[in-house]
């Protein structure tokens, strides 16, 4: 039986056709190659290992054209072959350029160009002398001839890599092809498989059908068939005739698309040039804009936010993204629905980190790929976006009445929120306290956030913290405090929200802390992770075993949240604190404040507006309540038993959990919540408050101070003795351009210390719905004030004013005289008849009287600087400023008095010796705490029982100034009042000369001694319930009347009586008020003899008279004469004495500028000094 040699099995060529050895015709014509028994068919195999031993470099194209030509004849197979795989792979491949676009950042591209590598091949030259061909152009002459046929057009191939791996090329015949090495290859490299848009993990041994695969995508290869048709060669061309011009179950597409809906795949690089197969044939991926909107649009998981801030999100250069609605997932959700194109989601899939970029740095929502699909590039977040990997606890429980902590039915938590600050470009705080619920077990926190998706559904994002793993949680010993802690809705008056935050630190270096750990954020700046631009604060106090550091952020506009973020073990732990400010909608009322600053303390009084016209009076300012509370701290009030009073709530130690170092710093350098003298408010700090400044010790002028380096000192009569306080308090500040000129901290000091003042009344106002653009501020100075001084405050309170107000508000710089504000007040409290009086406002530092001769409708006025610390403090130093002694004879007397009659200890005694101790601190101060603490502390009983004879200085300082005010009265033809008033803190004194009938009847005898004039009948001394507060509230009556040109109008004249002495029918000295100058007065040594002549003669008419001898005798001051000749000595005429020196000492600081232009008397300062020396004496007699 004759046989064939033959490869094919054509049945259509039979055996007549061939006898013995015959030569077949024409060789393998028509379709008989078809017909070739195949052993790639049968079973799919590996795809990788098929055709490797075709002797053509480009045997792996041939084998995709050769597998499409196979495929096309069986496109649904029973059984796959290897051919289908192979196809599978190729349309795996075009489908994942085609899905992943110009924008799949995983693909790369390299290319190979024909012309310029053969080029370079044929240069190499052979070994010299050889006459052999370099086998390099041996090779170049192949792959020329191989190239020949079908890969005729081909021009380039280009590689193309996934993450770094080869995975295929370009091919003429098939588009592309697959590296046989690429399953090994990413194996070896630890490659996730790439997926398609439904999931599918390409690259498998299967084979995926084009019908099974997304329409887009058979859109796409429909178009390249119809539009680019004569570019296509081979089985791909003829694969597709099969499925769209030749196929029974026509493939569906999308009518509407052309390959111009596409956009070309370009290869990145310099050229960035279109991915082509050959020339004119480019590949083409999906268009982004329609991927986004067709998930944006199906998807059943898109974020149904209530704020677009997201939407804001830009590149690093600026322009937006656009991102769309973001999709809410959440690893191995079980929830049902819609995820992208018609593919359901499946929940298995996971969310891996690897598929979050982080959002708070430099990750961009736009840039993310959805997790389980490949090169489907849409926005999304998780939970990992919106929870925290770690808890931050406090040592306290957050105040949740403030700040919101997640917590349901008022339960307390001692954690910062655990939700990252993205959630808000999303949505509300409102929002928050809505979906998110957190629940405390023993041993475990769960944090569970509702995030609300399309149809009224919701994703859950939950994460549970293990408090036993010390991980999980971090210890952060600190607090924060917020002033103030409302928000001003007001377009106009939006520069009114600026705040400081005080946080005080206590925890270990380990925790990683850092000041810069702290931000504030605006939500709509969010997306732009542009945080409120805040100074990076100094520590104020350093941090001790016992004491935590302090640092103070300026925040100059209004905020939403802090994070606060701390760095233990490598790991960052990160919580947010998301106030609850109590927002200022109205602001219709109008108000007036006094301030009245004085030298010991200052007051502060106001009115509304519309008060004057009734019985309203000026009331002192308070933060008495919730309601008005400026100083909101994050730890939570005390509500317990224990607290009996608001402040209470606030400050006792069980509220600050295990951080109590948190309590006293808050009224060492920063506000107290409660300032109110109000039994119910309960705090030790009121309005008068000590004119004094805390200030951090080295530090220089300039910069912004407040509460960094310097503050009021709310808290200098509860200080403890502090070894190695970086702080000091500084006093007297009311004079320090006198008493310190040289010193470059007096402008930031006195700044501080209005600014302070003027934040208080503005938070005041703006709490209590007050209008601020309608309310005026006015304060109080003595006439005795140079002028020089007085422009140096002004200074400070347009300053401060600015700081404080920005631009709103008004302020009345010119002060109104403290001489004539309590007149105001003593009038409409009925206590000033319509008779002559005179009122004598003693001050700390200065004495103001004014005079009502009410028959001539005349008022006068006089200030100088003899008051109250004249009696308490330390006297002149060498140079004629007040000293910082503490030795005067009352403190001596009080030291022994306490060193005999031993109390039990108690806080107050610490305070004592603190100023005692402190060289900042003065006699003054010193003697106000006594008095301030006279409960405790007997500094009164002191004086009446140890050493009564000390109140001999008490009587001769009141004394002296009935006596000037004698001489005033005669030297402008006036008669002596009917009735006497006091005001000013300083008159307090007054007290311990026994009771107001005593007090008159030494006044009284006083007029008997000094004046020819019979006393007038009816004489009456007059006192105001809290004297300190008469000033100011004068000073509100004041200003309203002013301003609404109601009442009695009040033009004081100014006169001075210099203080010489002076014959009856001498003319007095030629000085005129404000025009001579200091250089004059001081050559007047006639004036200047006759000034103590005078103060001589006083002393004489009061020590020597016998009236007044027997009067004191009743209260154990014996001898008062020995007392003169103390001061005066044996010789009148002689210049060496107590009162000469005094004299000179207190000149000093007259005569210091000869410029100066007089304002005050003389009479006084011969006593300034002596008055000291007297107590001493007297102590120690």
């Amino acid at each position: 039986m004759p046989h064939i040699l033959r490869i094919d099995k054509d049945p259509n060529v039979g055996q007549q056709d061939h006898q013995d050895w015959t030569q077949s015709r024409g060789g393998l014509t028509g379709n008989r190659i078809e017909h070739i028994p195949d052993t790639l068919t049968g079973g799919s195999g590996s795809a990788s290992k098929a055709g490797t031993s075709i002797p053509s470099p480009f045997a792996r194209l041939y084998l995709f054209d050769t597998a499409f030509r196979m495929v096309k004849n069986d496109l649904n197979p029973r059984e796959h072959s290897l051919y289908h795989v192979l196809v599978s792979h190729c349309l795996d491949l075009l489908e994942l350029l085609f899905q992943g676009g110009p924008r799949n950042t995983d693909i790369t591209y390299r290319v190979w160009n024909k012309g310029e590598r053969l080029e370079a091949l044929r240069q190499r030259a052979g070994a010299p002398g050889s006459g052999q061909r370099h086998a390099h152009a041996i090779l170049a002459k192949a792959l020329e001839l191989d190239m020949q046929g079908d890969l005729g057009t081909l021009q380039q191939i280009t590689m193309i890599y996934y993450k770094g791996a080869l995975l295929g090329g370009t091919s003429p015949l098939s588009l592309v092809f697959t590296s046989p090495n690429w399953e090994q290859e990413r194996q070896n490299r630890f490659i996730e498989p790439p997926k398609s848009t439904n999931g599918r993990t390409l690259f498998r041994n299967e084979y995926v059908p084009l019908a099974d695969r997304d329409i887009a995508f058979v859109t796409y290869l429909a178009r390249i068939y119809r539009e680019q048709n004569g570019l296509l060669t081979g089985g791909f061309r003829e694969f597709l005739y099969r499925i769209f011009d030749d196929n029974t179950s026509p493939l569906r597409t999308e009518a509407d698309k052309t390959l111009g809906s596409f956009d070309p795949i370009t290869v990145g690089g310099e050229t960035n040039a279109t991915l082509q197969v050959v020339p004119g044939l480019v590949l083409y991926g999906v268009r982004e804009a329609d991927v986004l909107e067709d998930i944006e649009r199906e998807s059943d998981f898109v974020m149904q936010p209530t704020v677009d801030y997201y939407a804001a999100e830009t590149y690093a250069n600026g322009a937006p993204t656009k991102v769309r609605k973001p999709l809410a997932l959440a690893s191995r959700m079980e929830v049902a629905g819609k995820y992208v194109k018609n593919t359901d989601w499946n929940p298995r899939t996971e969310v891996l980190p690897v598929h979050l970029n982080d959002l708070s740095r430099d990750g961009l929502l736009a840039d993310r790929y959805l997790p389980g699909v490949d090169n489907v590039r849409y926005p999304f977040v998780s939970t990992d976006d919106f929870l925290e990997d770690f808890l931050v606890r406090m040592p306290y429980k957050i105040n949740n009445e403030r700040f919101q902590t997640g917590m349901r039915d008022g339960a307390d938590c001692h954690f910062l929120l655990p939700v990252r600050k993205e959630y808000f470009n999303f949505f509300t705080p409102d929002d928050l306290d809505r979906y998110l619920t957190i629940q405390i077990d023993a041993n475990m926190v769960t944090a569970t956030l509702e995030v609300p998706v399309k149809n009224n559904r919701r994703v859950t994002f939950r994460k549970a913290y293990d408090l036993r793993d010390p991980n999980t949680v971090i210890e952060f010993r600190a607090d924060l405090a917020f002033f103030p802690f409302y928000r001003v809705t007001r377009p106009d008056l939006q520069d009114l929200n600026n705040y400081t935050v005080m946080l005080a630190d206590g925890s270990g270096v380990e925790y990683g802390f850092r000041p810069t750990g702290v931000h504030f954020y605006q939500f709509p700046n969010l997306i732009r992770k542009a945080p409120v631009q805040v100074n990076t604060p100094e520590a104020r106090s350093l941090k001790s075993p016992l004491a935590p550091a302090s640092y103070y952020y300026k925040v100059p506009q209004a905020f939403d949240l802090m994070e606060v973020q701390l760095n233990y073990g490598g790991d960052t732990y990160r919580g947010l604190i998301l106030p609850s400010f109590r927002v200022i909608n109205q602001s219709y009322r109008a108000f007036t404040f006094a301030i009245d600053f004085g030298t010991s303390n200052t007051h502060v009084a106001y009115l509304e507006n519309d008060g004057v016209a009734g019985n309203a009076e000026p009331q002192p300012l308070t933060v008495a309540d919730d309601a008005e509370l400026q100083v909101v701290l994050l730890n939570k009030p005390y509500n317990g038993p224990e607290a009996q009073t608001t402040y209470q709530r606030y400050a006792l130690k069980s509220g600050f959990g295990t951080f109590d170092e948190m309590e006293p710093l808050i009224r060492r350098e920063f506000v107290p919540p409660v300032i109110s003298g109000d039994g119910r408010a309960g705090s030790p700090f009121a309005f008068p408050l000590r004119t004094t400044v805390y200030e951090k010790k080295g530090i220089q002028d300039g910069g912004d101070y407040l509460f960094s380096k310097l503050n009021l000192g709310f808290n200098i009569d509860l200080e403890q003795s502090a070894s190695g306080d970086v702080n000091r308090y500084v006093t007297n500040l009311k004079w320090l351009f006198e008493n310190q000129p040289k010193d470059a901290l007096n402008r930031p000091r006195v700044r501080a210390f209005f600014e302070t003042l003027l934040l208080l009344i503005r938070n005041k106002i703006i709490l209590n719905e007050g209008d601020i653009t309608k309310t005026k501020v006015v304060w109080l100075a003595p006439s005795s004030m140079r002028r020089g001084t007085r422009n140096g405050l002004v200074e400070e309170w347009q300053k401060a004013f600015e700081q404080a107000f920005r631009g709103s508000g008004q302020f009345v710089y010119e002060p109104i005289s403290e001489s004539v504000a309590p007149y105001f007040y003593l009038m409409k409290k009925g206590v000033l008849p319509t008779s002559d009086a005179v009122n004598i406002d003693i001050g700390g530092g200065t004495s103001d009287i004014m005079l009502f001769v009410q028959q001539q409708r005349r008022y006068l006025n006089t200030s100088f600087r003899f008051a109250a610390n004249d009696i308490w403090g330390g006297g002149l130093n060498e140079q004629g400023y007040p000293s910082y002694r503490k030795d005067n004879g009352f403190i001596q007397n009080y030291l022994l008095y306490k060193q005999r009659n031993p109390m039990p200890y108690r806080a107050e005694d610490g305070t004592l010796e603190s100023f005692l101790q402190k060289d900042e601190m003065t006699a003054e101060d010193v003697v106000s705490l006594l008095f301030k603490q006279d409960a405790h502390f007997r500094f009164t009983q002191s004086m009446k029982d140890f050493r009564p004879a000390l109140r001999m200085v008490l009587y001769l300082h009141y004394a002296s100034i009935i006596y000037h005010l004698t001489q005033l009265l005669e030297a402008n033809g006036l008669q002596l009042p009917r009735f006497l008033t006091f005001t000013g803190r300083g008159s307090q004194y007054l007290n311990l000369l026994g009771s107001t009938a005593d007090l008159t009847e030494f006044t009284q005898l006083l007029f008997q001694a000094y004046s020819n004039q019979p006393a007038p009948g009816g004489f009456r001394i007059v006192f105001t319930d809290k004297p300190k507060e008469t000033t100011a509230n004068g000073a509100v009556l004041y200003q309203q009347q002013q301003d609404t040109n109601v009442g009695q109008s009040v033009r004081p004249e100014p006169v001075t009586y210099w203080g010489e002495a002076r014959k009856t029918d001498e003319a007095p000295v030629d000085f005129v008020y404000n025009i001579t100058s200091a250089e004059e007065a001081r050559l007047r040594t006639d004036f200047h003899e006759a000034v103590i002549e005078n103060v001589r003669v006083f002393l004489e008419k009061t020590l020597k008279n016998r009236t007044i001898a027997s009067f004191l005798a009743d209260f154990d001051i014996q001898r008062p004469d020995q007392y003169y000749d103390f001061l005066v000595g044996n010789d009148p005429a002689s210049r060496h004495n107590v009162l000469w020196d005094s004299y000179l000492l207190g000149r000093l600081a007259i005569e210091r500028d000869p410029d100066a232009r007089l304002s005050e008397t003389f009479f006084f300062l011969p006593l300034k000094h002596a008055l000291y020396e007297l107590s001493k004496h007297i102590q120690q007699g």
